[in-house]
């Protein structure tokens, strides 16, 4: 009732001064500045199949793994072999052509009262793997077969855990069709339904104008730079945490925007001292409330608590995105937003609850720029 749509209001003055609306940072973004991101241009020249493990080996180095990690999130101007990138985009447009019953529409699906609603996507068709035949292509078979970013991020950057081991990857190549098709805000993984932990996305655009739209958007409310957009240019590789950073797509209106997307997943599982990870990061939910600011922020501010934060800074664009990502007339569209709203008033009613105190600090922290630190 009342107190819940205070409680929401509050949150929103709290967080308003960090939220940055994906289209109006568009255009403004330097993609070469270090301070905003960090953008590696590779311009990877090999031969043949060859290019794709020399890709990932040239943008996949100890110092851009640290990056990666510690910010969540890289991206590699020119990092993947344009002639291969050619190559892959050549055939995919060929098996679209020779076999278009094998592309599907991109759906969501999701359960309210006991039942489960599809919410398609317009205008976006996904093949996934495997390609096995001759007639899928040289380049995407290799493709699929190539673990060389999975085994670089195990060696670089070695699991904690047995569980937690990079071990199997998923490939999908997708094509969107224009017309304002889009993505809308999401995060690709659950801890609790998948074990997907990195994403990596390749695009092979080699006609793309700034006036097609289509870029990629990271939404980084905690960190310096609030939020990046990526133009799916051939070549571009962007990598993100699967789990915690939640990201959308802009509306497209050119003709063909194609990519293939990588997710590396671990090898799951309970871990031992699981139990003990979500009791350090609040999300036992018995643990008594406790009344230091800073230890209430910390809390707030864990990975698992944090997306439910994130939902709620960007719940009037998370809407958006999801009314343009599908039809607007339609009945499970209607659902999708009703079940966003809901949400909304649960999280701002929980979290205000459960960190009353975490509120006037975090305001500050947003004003000042220091909430990165």
């Amino acid at each position: 009732g009342k107190t819940r749509v205070n409680l929401r209001r509050m949150w929103r003055r709290v967080l308003s001064s960090s939220t940055i609306s994906a289209r109006s940072c568009c255009r403004r973004c330097n993609y070469n500045s270090s301070d905003s991101i960090y953008y590696y241009s590779t311009n990877v020249s090999s031969k043949g199949e060859d290019g794709i493990e020399a890709s990932f080996e040239k943008c996949v180095t100890g110092k851009n793994v640290e990056r990666l990690y510690r910010q969540g999130y890289a991206v590699f101007e020119g990092g993947f072999d344009s002639n291969v990138g050619k190559e892959l985009r050549k055939e995919i447009d060929a098996l679209f052509l020779s076999s278009p019953e094998r592309f599907v529409p991109n759906s969501t699906r999701f359960v309210k009262d006991g039942f489960q609603t599809e919410l398609v996507k317009k205008n976006i068709l996904e093949l996934s793997a495997p390609f096995v035949e001759e007639t899928d292509g040289r380049y995407l078979r290799a493709l699929q077969r190539d673990r060389t970013l999975l085994t670089l991020l195990n060696v670089l950057k070695p699991s904690e855990t047995p569980n937690e081991m990079l071990f199997n990857v998923s490939l999908k190549v997708q094509m969107n069709f224009g017309e304002n098709a889009r993505f809308p805000i999401h995060f690709d993984s659950d801890s609790s339904t998948d074990n997907r932990r990195w994403t990596c996305l390749v695009y092979l655009n080699d006609d793309w104008e700034e006036k097609d739209g289509g870029e990629v958007v990271l939404y980084l409310p905690f960190q310096k730079e609030k939020i990046v957009v990526v133009p799916p240019k051939l070549g571009t590789i962007v990598m993100f945490n699967s789990r915690y950073v939640a990201h959308s797509t802009l509306p497209y209106t050119g003709k063909r925007r194609v990519m293939f997307t990588l997710w590396l997943h671990a090898k799951g599982g309970e871990d031992d001292n699981n139990a003990e990870k979500m009791k350090e990061s609040g999300i036992v939910s018995n643990e008594k409330i406790e009344t230091d600011a800073q230890e209430q922020l910390e809390k707030l501010l864990a990975p698992e608590q944090r997306k439910h934060l994130m939902k709620l800074i960007l719940a009037e664009e998370w809407a958006t995105s999801i009314a343009e990502a599908h039809d607007r007339s339609s009945e499970p569209t209607a659902k999708a937003l009703k079940t966003h709203w809901e949400e909304i008033d649960i999280i701002a009613r929980v979290l205000g609850q459960a960190f009353p105190l975490a509120f006037e600090k975090l305001e500050k922290l947003m004003k000042t720029g220091k909430i990165s630190e």
